[in-house]
């Protein structure tokens, strides 16, 4: 086998993993809509079809490398698991919404990093539904599927903390094998927990509190016995309560052909009648919100061309950023002190720090002066070409306005020298020579 398929083989095993791990942790939600939604005529039950077009979603991933295309492969999967698990009623759409929500979890199985948030939702998930589940009669069946699922999680999120919590310690990638003495280290705390969660799973616990329990009983029916000599008089049996007469019931009758010509039509004139108004809502939002609408469904696409990241075999450290109060508290006093003050006084010579700084500020000025005398700058020209452009317009003459400065039109020369030693050279201009300019434009 050639190495790239090699490789392809192995991250596809591991995202088919990571699937099976996000169909399990879900698994309550599952059981209860296919109990509750879906009908009897299935070519394949509806909690296996997910599994099946979330695994072909992750087998997709290379050619649905846009967003668009995930959703569209999620939607045709999604559709397909559907048909499969019979769903042709209208009570049953959330199962394709559910089916469409699976595919699309495998299609973006690739871009997806830890999961110690999605475990803590399965697991309390879990808890949830082994309680709701043992109180309905419907559900009652799926309570020891879901204990052992639950415990099977919950092992997996064990596994996955603790790895987790390893590399990060040992400053290893990804990829890299774990140092062998902390991984002998932890392995034998993670097998005693994963034990006792097995145990728990079985019913010993149960067990072991029935055995207390009755031991408890046992012991104290003895004393009670022993310092009052006379056995514990039994409780009389009360008799079962009498069960309410129930009705017969009602003969199921098959809809005839003009109600189902109804419904139909019904359905039909409902729906073109939302097409219709969603259509005109559309219409108006177009023509009335200036341009927003437009906006919106730029967004929309640009959100929808974003490609996968790609995977990376180089390590990345997981400290993105280094939080400290003073330097926060410190930006946000800089930023509003900057907001708060006036322009004039946030551009003022004292202001400027270093040769670099001032020498700007002697170019912006300068094309200031330029702006008030009547002359327009043009962004695209480079320093060089906009103090040919302004000689050329004053040598054109061109009237000045009434508030420019004529030492303002001194030739630039030099200043330009100074102003491209600023910003490309590697010595910063000296502030002696700069301020010895600054007197020269009289600025």
């Amino acid at each position: 086998m050639k190495p790239d398929a090699s490789g392809y083989l192995k991250a596809t095993l591991r995202l088919w993993l990571a699937c099976i791990v996000e169909w399990l942790l879900f698994l309550p939600v599952w059981i209860l809509l296919q109990v509750y939604l879906q009908s009897g005529n299935a070519i394949l039950p509806w909690v296996y079809s997910l599994l099946l077009v979330s695994m072909a979603g992750a087998l997709l991933r290379q050619w649905c490398n846009r967003k668009w295309k995930q959703l569209l492969a999620a939607l045709v999967l999604g559709v397909l698991a559907g048909v499969l698990a019979g769903a042709f009623m209208l009570q049953e759409i959330p199962l394709y919404a559910g089916a469409i929500l699976c595919a699309y979890l495998g299609t973006t199985a690739a871009a997806r990093g830890g999961k110690l948030g999605m475990y803590v939702s399965g697991i309390a998930l879990y808890f949830a539904a082994t309680i709701a589940f043992a109180r309905i009669p419907v559900l009652q069946p799926s309570v020891g599927i879901l204990t052992w699922s639950g415990s099977l999680c919950l092992v997996l999120a064990l596994l996955d903390s603790n790895t987790s919590h390893l590399r990060y310690s040992s400053f290893s990638g990804a990829a890299s094998p774990l140092p062998g003495g902390l991984r002998r280290h932890n392995r034998l705390f993670v097998l005693l927990f994963i034990a006792l969660a097995a145990v728990l799973a079985a019913g010993a616990g149960r067990a072991l509190g029935l055995l207390l329990w009755h031991a408890a009983r046992a012991i104290a029916g003895c004393l009670s016995k022993l310092f009052s000599g006379s056995a514990e008089p039994e409780q009389p049996q009360e008799a079962p309560p009498q069960a309410m007469p129930e009705l017969p019931p009602a003969e199921a009758r098959e809809p005839g052909m003009l109600a189902m010509i109804l419904d139909v039509a019904f359905y039909a004139l409902g729906t073109a009648a939302l097409l219709t108004i969603l259509y005109f809502a559309l219409r108006w939002l177009y023509r009335n919100t200036g341009g927003l609408w437009r906006r919106f469904i730029g967004s929309l696409l640009s959100l929808l061309r974003r490609e996968a990241p790609r995977d990376t075999a180089a390590y990345q450290d997981e400290e993105k950023s280094i939080f400290t109060w003073e330097k926060t508290v410190q930006g946000v006093r800089d930023y509003w002190r900057s907001r708060l003050a006036a322009v004039s006084r946030r551009d003022r010579w004292e202001g400027m720090n270093g040769g670099r700084e001032r020498t700007r500020w002697l170019y912006r000025h300068w094309l200031n002066a330029k702006r008030a005398g009547g002359y327009t700058p043009k962004s695209y020209l480079t320093p060089q070409e906009t103090a040919a452009d302004v000689q050329e317009w004053t040598e054109d003459g061109k009237r000045r306005r009434k508030g420019e400065r004529e030492a303002a039109a001194a030739p630039p020369d030099e200043l330009l020298r100074l102003y491209n030693q600023a910003r490309y050279g590697a010595a910063e201009p000296s502030e002696a020579e700069v301020a010895l300019l600054k007197e020269k434009l009289k600025l």
